[in-house]
């Protein structure tokens, strides 16, 4: 329908200009992925008070023109429900949640992606090289000053957070190529006043209690019900979900100890997996170890046909850049963002950090590559539709992922029952996550008992707490893989028979990143479309 067509240009068009570094990062993922951005290269996104406040106007005004038409086409409605979900993604997080006035590490984000995407995302387009990143390092010093007028009430973990950060990205500046380039003497003193401001701890900045001591509430219960309702069309309650993850906790411990018994009666699981160590030191046998299985389980999946492996952009396997080791985990993947098949994919990988992840390789390899993000990604981007091109729900996102990692079990990849045993082990860890987002919110669960369970499956101490503080900074996220990876599951059980598993899995696909109750209705319409 134009009309919708409409509405979604003008929309992304709006949020390319107003918000370019974070339209181009899947680091955002309250945003949808717009290619305009990467034409506004010269540009930092504002946070500024007012402009923030004129943008949820406009988006809202946009929801609200959305909302006024009147649909009756499937594909209509898909389209629109996907508008209505980026839409809704934006205003929780600009309206509701403000991170943006509790969340100092936003602006670094943005400060430190803005200069990446020229450095190297984007550094193939051939543009104005030098002068983009002058521009962005010279707006650096206005988005931090922004920062510190909006930062109002900072909870710990993000202060704590933020910290790490900012002395990561002084040492990156101090140290880095991009002297070469302009040196950014202005917008490294406006990091090194950030950084007191941040520990000093202005009088009008409070600071929330230590959340490992006592667990922080800044996130409503009704918040994270909206969340489900409007950012993912997802219709489950709450306390559902807690239950669905519990018993799945369970019943994957289950597992683990009936193979245990089987491998060796004498010896717990934990027992068993204690010594299985990857070495993480080395970064160049990490890296060429991670190289090797992207390749490895392209040919694999390829052979078993049961999902199409298209032709694919370049996936660079690199370290992950020092300044965002703060903020991302062990092992990540980075989508490209323009049309331009030189614009290579990035999967990147933590070496040293994290170990207990690394002894994962394997499904964390699939998990982000083949058939994880970057197959979905590849096909989304390729998508006709420019509303199912550039929106992503993490609902979909993580939940085929983690349905990836599970697939290549069943498909006889993982050989060992040791090997299989560590698939299990991350599947109960995912379901913690799950249980943690949801119970910490309907008093189902403690913060101490989260950290508990997952000591409890292996992770060290340091591990934990940097997972927990992850997982308590990103309200609705964590339960993604497990209610995600569940809901795919429903659709085979339902589905996959009558379509064979190879055009299931083709189909559902080839959609976009739809919400399930419309992607079992396109599955029922293909049905009906065989059988007549």
């Amino acid at each position: 329908m134009k009309q919708i067509h409409k509405i979604a240009q003008d929309y992304f068009d709006y949020l390319a200009r107003r918000f370019p570094v974070m339209c181009a990062s899947d680091e955002f993922y309250f945003l949808p992925r717009v290619r305009k951005a990467a034409e506004f290269l010269d540009s930092l996104d504002s946070l500024d008070g007012e402009r923030i406040k004129q943008a949820v106007a406009d988006v809202k005004s946009l929801k609200r023109a959305l909302c006024r038409i009147e649909i009756r086409d499937l594909d209509d409605q898909i389209d629109a429900a996907l508008l209505h979900q980026s839409m809704s993604a934006f205003l929780i997080e600009f309206e509701r949640l403000n991170s943006w006035q509790i969340d100092p590490s936003l602006y670094l984000k943005i400060a430190l992606l803005g200069i990446e995407q020229i450095l190297n995302r984007f550094a193939l387009l051939k543009q104005d090289f030098h002068g983009n990143i002058r521009a962005r390092v010279a707006q650096i010093p206005r988005l931090l000053n922004e920062a510190k007028r909006n930062l109002k009430s900072i909870p710990y973990a993000y202060l704590e957070r933020a910290s790490e950060f900012t002395g990561a990205t002084i040492n990156y500046f101090k140290s880095s190529a991009l002297i070469g380039h302009e040196h950014p003497q202005t917008a490294l003193l406006a990091l090194q006043d950030f950084y007191k401001f941040l520990i000093k701890r202005p009088a009008r900045i409070k600071k929330a209690p230590d959340p490992f001591k006592k667990a922080p509430d800044p996130f409503l219960k009704d918040m994270l019900e909206q969340i489900l309702r409007d950012s993912y069309s997802y219709s489950k309650g709450l306390k559902e979900i807690f239950e669905l993850a519990q018993e799945e906790y369970q019943a994957t411990l289950a597992k683990l100890a009936q193979i245990a018994k089987q491998l060796k009666p004498q010896q717990s699981w934990q027992e068993i997996l204690a010594p299985y160590k990857i070495d993480a030191e080395n970064p160049s046998e990490l890296l060429a170890m991670y190289t090797r299985e992207v390749q490895r389980l392209k040919r694999f999946l390829s052979r078993k046909d049961v999902l199409t492996i298209p032709p694919s952009q370049r996936i660079m396997v690199e370290a992950t850049p020092q300044f965002m080791q703060p903020i991302r985990a062990s092992a990540s993947y980075s989508a490209p963002v323009t049309g331009d098949r030189r614009e290579p994919a990035y999967f990147f990988i933590t070496p040293g950090a994290f170990s207990d992840i690394h002894n994962e390789y394997l499904f964390v390899t699939a998990h982000e590559t083949y058939p994880g993000h970057h197959l979905l990604d590849t096909l989304r981007r390729r998508l006709a539709n420019p509303i199912r091109q550039q929106i992503e729900s993490p609902l979909f996102y993580e939940g085929w992922a983690s349905y990836a990692e599970r697939l290549i079990d069943e498909l006889g990849y993982i050989e060992s029952p040791l090997q299989r045993m560590i698939g299990l082990r991350r599947q109960a860890w995912r379901t913690v996550r799950a249980m943690l987002d949801v119970g910490i919110r309907i008093n189902k669960l403690k913060l101490a008992d989260a950290r508990q369970m997952l000591l409890g499956l292996g992770y060290g101490p340091k591990t934990v707490r940097l997972m927990l503080r992850h997982y308590l900074l990103t309200v609705g996220y964590q339960l993604c893989y497990t209610v995600g990876k569940f809901e795919f599951q429903r659709l085979r059980r339902k589905f996959a028979r009558r379509l064979g598993l190879k055009r299931f899995h083709d189909f559902i696909l080839r959609e976009g990143q739809i919400p399930f109750t419309l992607l079992e209705r396109r599955i029922k319409q293909q049905l009906c479309r065989k059988n007549s």
